[in-house]
């Protein structure tokens, strides 16, 4: 179902930051310093603001908008449910999935720790180990943006990723398939407020994402 395909996917992205290390802590300049010396970026080192297409294995695409600040994300995209963000700190290791409808917002504190469902989203899939195991094998350009190429081959599997030097992840590939293509870049600081729970909405606690996924596709009827 491609409502649970969405937000899925979207809770790997998330659960997976801040989760890379020690580099995780390093700010943008220090990024920037250790992919020119061999090493694979920190991923959430910089400040800014994109805009991406996710592409899934049966070819479905969808428009993503993902802000950054350090280790605090945000990553918006539309459901059959209807506008969704999904919010994560990766200091505190909390993230909440928003979901607005019918005038009002249902905000979800859930556990992102969902493997083997949806697409693999680069955010998720290039920190950690696979990060560890990439070599550079050139340059790229992606929107107007620079950045190395890095490739990693296991298992008969081949991905490939074009990251800037302070980390903004501008393409992924698996196997030669496409699955993240960044359409524009703005660097900067992201408002506060993008990263907090808006006043006057709760938030129910959900230990289980794909239950809360199921009970939503059969109030919808879809």
């Amino acid at each position: 179902m491609r409502v649970a395909f969405v937000i899925v996917s979207a809770a790997l992205a998330l659960g997976a930051c801040g989760q890379q290390g020690g580099a995780a802590d390093a700010p943008a300049a220090g990024a920037a310093q250790t992919a020119s010396m061999g090493s694979f970026p920190s991923l959430t080192g910089a400040s800014y603001r994109l805009e991406a297409t996710v592409t899934h294995t049966d070819g479905t695409a969808f428009p993503i908008v993902m802000q950054r600040d350090g280790l605090k994300m945000r990553m918006e995209f539309k459901t059959g449910e209807g506008d969704t963000a999904i919010i994560s700190d990766g200091a505190t290791g909390q993230s909440l999935m928003l979901v607005r409808a019918a005038g009002r917002t249902i905000a979800m504190r859930a556990d992102a720790d969902i493997t083997g469902q949806g697409p693999s989203d680069p955010a998720a899939d290039w920190q950690g180990e696979l990060a560890q195991k990439a070599t550079r094998t050139g340059s790229c350009t992606v929107a107007g943006e620079t950045g190395g190429e890095w490739t990693s081959s296991e298992g008969g599997e081949t991905q490939t990723a074009c990251v800037t030097d302070d980390g903004v992840i501008l393409s992924a590939t698996q196997n030669g398939r496409t699955i993240w293509q960044t359409t524009a870049v703005q660097r900067g600081p992201q408002p506060t407020s993008a990263f907090e729970l808006p006043p006057g909405v709760q938030v129910m606690d959900v230990g289980n994402l794909r239950g809360v996924v199921e009970q939503m596709r059969q109030r919808g009827g879809q």
